[in-house]
């Protein structure tokens, strides 16, 4: 009885600590209905029954698609938002799902992948996609044995090859690309064997790393990832809460490509932006001198033309204008034929130079 006080305070600790961990999927369900709600609004019936036109499963059909992208959209906006303050500490939504109650498959539903590594394709790179006939028809024989055995490709491919040839060599096919490994070519089938063993064993390593290094930047909470089978190179994913396969399993079967670009450092382009600074330059200083010539003209008052005194009421003509253009420009004697006669004359002149217009 004496301990009955400690006794309530652990439990109500315990119980403090129990609610605290309970809070983080109470705050991540929350941002969850928020997005429904979002996803599944009027505005979303209207736009599906617009694009529908009338059509009931068309309109069903469009209702679910935009749903479901703008409740992705809507959960990936969230992502880094913080919705969980303890003032010590604030979480985000996304470490929010990363604590919350782990349901499981079975509770939770999801997404159960089994990927496996081509260990073939692995083999033959390694010999560099070597073209000798018992290499080649032993692959083949290990992927026919393979369909009705337990064995790994590697201990299936190295039965058929022993039976093809017995006195076939693997050093031979992989001299060249295991030079580094210490097979030569009087290493024995058993050396060649034991390096493709280790060699295969690091590429599904990797592979492994990639997934999950993938599946993380994902974001998918508490994922379950194992590798099976040994050297038979599969990889079990679980992904439980998943509500885009189509979007994981892009994720999952994507290559990576490793892409060089072309580039120029700063001296080089200097000088074209200098050109170009200067050309802007120009152009500004033009635009601006023709404004200011604008605002300088005289306002046509008590019928006075721009180029003086006119025979039209005060109106400038064509004629004045295209003269004083010509004038400006050619600063010599010409003959000035205006526009008005050329276009009343029934017939031109061919020797007519040019330096008379």
């Amino acid at each position: 009885m004496q301990n009955k006080g400690a006794i309530k305070f652990f439990a109500i600790l315990l119980a403090l600590v129990c609610l605290f961990q309970l809070s983080f999927t109470f705050f991540s369900k929350k941002v969850e209905r928020e997005s429904q709600e979002y996803a599944n609004s009027e505005q979303v019936a209207n736009l599906a029954k617009r694009y529908a036109k009338g059509d009931v499963l068309k309109e069903g059909f469009l209702f679910d698609s935009i749903s479901k992208s703008k409740e992705r959209y809507f959960l990936d906006s969230m992502s880094n938002e913080v919705v969980y303050n303890i003032l010590i500490k604030k979480y985000t939504y996304q470490d929010c799902k990363e604590r919350e109650l782990n349901l499981g498959l079975d509770l939770k539903g999801g997404m159960n992948v089994m990927l496996e590594v081509s260990v073939v394709d692995i083999i033959r790179a390694l010999a560099g996609n070597n073209q000798d006939p018992t290499f080649q028809q032993a692959i083949v024989m290990a992927k026919e044995k393979q369909k009705d055995s337990q064995h790994d490709f590697i201990t299936l491919f190295a039965e058929s090859f022993e039976e093809i040839d017995p006195n076939a060599s693997l050093a031979a096919i992989y001299a060249f690309e295991f030079k580094n490994k210490g097979i030569n070519t009087n290493s024995s089938n058993e050396d060649v064997l034991r390096v493709i063993r280790e060699e295969t064993e690091g590429a599904i390593d990797r592979s492994y790393q990639i997934i999950r290094t993938r599946i993380d930047r994902f974001g998918v909470a508490q994922p379950n990832i194992q590798r099976l089978g040994g050297a038979q190179g599969r990889i079990l994913v679980e992904l439980p809460g998943i509500k885009n396969p189509d979007r994981v399993r892009k994720l999952l079967q994507g290559t990576a490509n490793l892409e060089f670009w072309e580039t120029y450092g700063f001296n080089e382009l200097a000088s074209f932006f200098n050109e170009a600074n200067s050309r802007l330059k120009d152009i500004n200083l033009e635009l601006a001198g023709d404004a200011e010539i604008i605002e300088d003209l005289p306002e046509n008052n008590d019928n006075e033309s721009i180029g003086g005194e006119s025979g039209n009421d005060g109106e400038t003509s064509l004629d004045d204008l295209f003269t004083d253009e010509i004038d400006q420009d050619t600063q010599q004697d010409t003959t000035v034929i205006s526009i008005e006669e050329l276009l009343a004359s029934d017939t031109l002149e061919t020797d007519l130079a040019a330096d008379d217009l």
